[in-house]
Parts: C-alpha cells; sequence; structure tokens
C-alpha cells in the first residue's frame, strides 16, 4: 500500500512564500505589506524545516510537535536545537533574524499603513539567509 506525502513541507513552503514575497514585491508599493508577511512566514517555515531536519518530533501530517510559536517568539523563545546545540549557531548563520523582532503573525490583519515596513529588507535578508542556510545542510 502506498504511502500518501505528509501535508506539511516547511522547507518547500518557505521557498514558495520567498518566491511569491519577491514577486509581490516586484509589483509595486501597495504590495510590500503582503510581500512582508510572506517573508516573514519564509523565515518561520524556514526555521520550522530546520528544527525538522535536526530531530524535532513531528505530528503524523509532519506539523512540528512542540514549536506551534510564530516569529518572532519562535526564535526568541527556543534556546536549544534538537540537536542539542544551541539557537546561537542558527543566528549565527542567519544574522538578520535578529531584526525580525517586529515581524509579527498579526500583520495580516493590520492596516497596510500601520505595518513596520521600513524593515521590509530586513524581514527579506532574514528569508534569504535561512534558506541559504538549509541549502547547505541539506
Amino acid at each position: 500500500m502506498a504511502t500518501s506525502p505528509k501535508r506539511v513541507d516547511y522547507l518547500k513552503c518557505a521557498r514558495r512564500h520567498n518566491h511569491d514575497a519577491g514577486t509581490l514585491l516586484a509589483g509595486g508599493a501597495s504590495a510590500k505589506p503582503n510581500a512582508g508577511q510572506l517573508f516573514g512566514l519564509s523565515v518561520e517555515c524556514g526555521v520550522k524545516a530546520l528544527l525538522v531536519h535536526l530531530g524535532a518530533a513531528v505530528t503524523a501530517d509532519g506539523t512540528v510537535r512542540d514549536h506551534k510559536l510564530h516569529i518572532p517568539f519562535l526564535i526568541t523563545e527556543i534556546t536549544v536545537l534538537p540537536d542539542g546545540r544551541p539557537i546561537a549557531d542558527l543566528h549565527a548563520a542567519a544574522p538578520s533574524l535578529a531584526k525580525l523582532t517586529d515581524w509579527a503573525i498579526e500583520h495580516r490583519y493590520w492596516r497596510a499603513g500601520a505595518i513596520p515596513l521600513d524593515s521590509l529588507s530586513n524581514w527579506q535578508a532574514a528569508a534569504k539567509e535561512v534558506l541559504a542556510h538549509l541549502d547547505n545542510i541539506a
């Protein structure tokens, strides 16, 4: 009997969100709020892909079991990676993670003018760094 693939694939989602964010960003200023949201989601999925790669427990559908947090809490509340290394190792590989403190999953509900778009380049850099780190370990 063939097994069906798990519904959750954090790495593919991280890449998809990053690609879509870049496409939106190229579309002009009015798309920046949604591009920013997708860059943050790309980082979040990328970090969760790393957790899975390093041995985090997952549910039957592939969801990380013990880390249901969103950015920025996902990268501030976790202190040790599943393989025992400190989270500082991830921060060294992706230094722009430290600049995600003003990204929030709740931005999806905010007026566009209330989203801190001055940080958009930081969110984009963090997504790029996390994906590059994943490319180097996978």
